[in-house]
This record gives C-alpha cells, sequence and structure tokens, in this order.
C-alpha cells in the first residue's frame, strides 16, 4: 500500500476486503507522516519555492537552508502523497498541488495547513480529554495573540471555495437590506452575499481576536464598504436588527445543543417577519449509517471545544424549538458532507 493508504494493485484490495492486511497498523504508522509532512512542506517554504519553477533537492536545500538528505526524503515523501512531481533529479508542484498550495492560486489553502500545525499539541492531550471530558478551548486566546491570523485566514482560504455556491444557494427575501452574520470571522460568506445582492449590507460579529483579522481581510478585498465587523460574544451581545437575514456557519459545533437553541432564538428575534436564517455545517450521517469523516471531526470538536459534531435531525429540532418554519436543506457541493440548512421566521 501506498502512504496514502489506498491500495495499488487488485491484491491489496482483497487483502483489505478479506482482513488479510493490518490497517490499523497502516492508519498509525501512516496518518501521522501524512499530515506532518504535508505541514513541514508548506512551513518550511518549500510548496511556494517549488510554486516558482521546478529544483533539484540540492538546489532547495541551499535556498532553504535545509539539509540535502532532509531535503530529498521530505520532496520525495511529498511526491508519494502527490503534492509534488519528481522527474529525474528535478522536483516541480504537481497539478492538484499548484491548485491548493501555491500562493499564487485562488485556491491557496496553505495558511490553514500551517495553522494545523497547532493540532499537534491538542491531539496529544486526547486520551486525557476521552477520560475527563474537558476539552480545550481554542478561542481563549488574547485578541492580539497571533494564533488569530493564522486561525481566520485559513478559515477564509477554505470559505472561498464553496462561498459563491453558497451565496447562490441561500434564499433571502427580495431586496435584502440586512444581514447579520453570527461568529462570522472572516466575514467571506457575508461578502460574496452582498456582491450577489446589490442592495445588502452585512454585520459580522464575533470576538476581537477574530473579528480584528476579519476587518483586515475585507479591507484587503474592496468589501469595507459593504461588510462591517463589530465585536462580541455571540451569545450575549445586541444582534440590532431587524435584518433580513441571519446566519451561523461553521459554528454549532462548538457548542452544547442547549446554547445552540438559544442561539437560534436570539437569531430569530433580531429577523424581521419572513426573515431568513441559514445554518451551515459538516453534520453526521443518519443513525442506521455508517460513521464516515464526521466523526473523526466531532472527536476533534469535542478535543477542542468539549462539544461535537450534529445529526440533520438535530438541527432541524433546534430550528423548530427556536421557532423558525419551512426548513430547507442544501446539500454543498465543494464542501463534501457539509449542508446548508435554510428555515424562515413566520410573516
Amino acid at each position: 500500500m501506498r502512504p496514502g493508504l489506498q491500495p495499488d494493485s487488485a491484491l491489496d484490495r482483497v487483502a483489505i476486503r478479506l482482513n488479510l492486511a493490518p490497517v490499523a497498523a497502516g492508519h498509525a504508522m501512516f496518518g501521522m507522516p501524512m499530515a506532518r509532512v504535508t505541514i513541514a512542506g508548506q512551513r518550511l517554504g518549500v510548496f511556494a519555492r517549488l510554486a516558482r519553477g521546478s529544483a533539484t533537492a540540492q538546489e532547495l536545500a541551499g535556498e532553504l537552508g535545509l539539509s540535502a538528505d532532509g531535503a530529498m526524503l521530505l520532496l520525495d515523501s511529498l511526491a508519494a502523497l502527490e503534492h509534488v512531481d519528481k522527474r529525474g533529479a528535478e522536483y516541480s508542484l504537481s497539478r492538484t498541488g499548484r491548485k491548493w498550495l501555491d500562493p499564487a492560486s485562488d485556491d491557496y489553502v496553505g495558511t490553514y495547513i500551517d495553522h494545523s500545525y497547532d493540532y499537534w499539541s491538542w491531539w496529544d492531550r486526547l486520551e486525557d480529554i476521552v477520560r475527563t471530558g474537558e476539552g480545550i478551548e481554542i478561542h481563549d486566546f488574547p485578541a492580539d495573540h497571533p494564533h488569530w491570523d493564522k486561525y481566520i485566514r485559513g478559515q477564509f482560504e477554505l470559505a472561498r471555495i464553496s462561498s459563491p455556491e453558497v451565496a447562490k444557494a441561500l434564499r433571502l427575501p427580495d431586496r435584502p437590506e440586512s444581514l447579520l452574520d453570527v461568529a462570522g470571522g472572516h466575514g467571506w460568506y457575508s461578502a460574496e452575499l452582498c456582491r450577489r445582492h446589490p442592495t445588502l449590507h452585512a454585520t459580522v460579529l464575533d470576538l476581537p481576536g477574530s473579528a480584528a483579522v476579519g476587518r483586515r481581510i475585507i479591507a484587503e478585498q474592496g468589501m469595507s464598504e459593504r461588510v462591517r465587523h463589530i465585536d462580541g460574544d455571540m451569545m450575549s451581545a445586541d444582534f440590532g436588527g431587524p435584518h433580513d437575514g441571519a446566519m451561523c456557519f461553521n459554528i454549532v459545533h462548538h457548542l452544547p445543543p442547549e446554547q445552540n437553541v438559544a442561539l437560534l432564538r436570539r437569531m430569530h428575534d433580531a429577523l424581521k417577519p419572513g426573515g431568513t436564517v441559514a445554518v451551515l455545517d459538516l453534520w453526521l450521517p443518519e443513525d442506521d449509517r455508517r460513521p464516515d469523516a464526521a466523526a473523526l471531526l466531532g472527536l476533534f470538536f469535542f478535543l477542542t471545544s468539549g462539544a461535537a459534531t450534529y445529526s440533520e435531525r438535530d438541527v432541524r429540532g433546534w430550528l423548530a424549538e427556536a421557532g423558525f418554519e419551512r426548513v430547507r436543506r442544501v446539500g454543498i457541493r465543494r464542501l463534501p458532507g457539509q449542508a446548508l440548512f435554510e428555515a424562515r421566521k413566520a410573516g
């Protein structure tokens, strides 16, 4: 089997199917280096350098201050993961690697990968957290801590991939004027909705450290006249309004169910009659289906906030309990496993 844990041949597939190969050992052995090699390629500047042109391991080692042997081993590992191509003695970004790892690409996710380095110290505590149930609170950093810039910019890079599709899918009332984006961080989903609706202006509410980075991102993208950030805690801050739409994206997995209901009730109160609420997240499959990647992310959210991923049944129940009706589910093609839930306030 290759490091990517995909079987190379029919024989490999048969061995796995018949439980003749120790797949658990493969996960334990290759899961760590796959992640760590990719992160190192980003943090050491390998991807950015190869985005400018091909190089030998010796050349790259000299330019980046690496050992020649270490550079070659790292490059060969990146080639095994198909982030890098190797032809003779020269290495270059692969076609798929260039899309995601070239800083000049509109689909660049390098900051997100860099921020993933912080996860290693969090996962190191997994056994204790599973025993105690006391997660790590990743939103408690001081507002000026460098954590916020990597965190929010990384999330922005992911949001750029799906935001046009999400903005097209979300149905707001005719000629909407005001949108509330709760815990919206980078504010890019709001920006895309404003681009789609000429009459719309958005308010993004988030913690001070997150909002500060979001303001910079929105200014860099030339959207400050349409999208503004305000500092506040989503469970206690004044939501203003009434708004035509309100959304909370990728946040309910950080909260226990009772807080999600309370948050949605506050959003309901901040909407105009007939206003739209939208919840975007990764949802667990229904009870009779095999757990998938959402289960792994659920464990990550338990690790980092003491919460979890939830089912579609959960979110439908929360929306009804908060007073919303006409719930609609929309799958997002560029966010596999995620779905947008939209509902209306009566009126």
